[in-house]
């Protein structure tokens, strides 16, 4: 019987890219929904590809504090991590924002 009452939550995909002889490390943001990819040059200051995404995504609107898609401010960001895909998953309630 499905459950129906189960949160639906937007994937975005984070995962590191090493330095290349031509490109710098880079940070992947990919909007698993709509099939759109942001790269972000990796900060070395902040130092985990979670925590300057999840910024990078308050910034441009994807993810905002105390609200979700319904305004009932119940359902939250959640990270979700993979055993058999490198990176991590970022489930947003925010179905309508573009990353980029």
């Amino acid at each position: 019987m499905p459950n129906h009452s189960i949160p639906r939550l937007r994937a975005i995909h984070i995962e590191f890219f090493s330095p290349t002889n031509t490109k710098g490390a880079r940070v992947r943001i990919k909007d698993e929904r709509n099939n759109v990819t942001k790269w972000l040059p990796y900060d070395y200051a902040v130092g985990d590809i979670v925590d300057q995404s999840y910024a990078y995504l308050q910034e441009q609107g994807v993810i905002k504090d105390g609200s979700d898609m319904w305004d009932d401010k119940d359902v939250y960001p959640t990270l979700v991590l993979h055993d058999k895909r490198r990176g991590y998953t970022l489930g947003v309630p925010n179905f309508e924002t573009p990353i980029k």
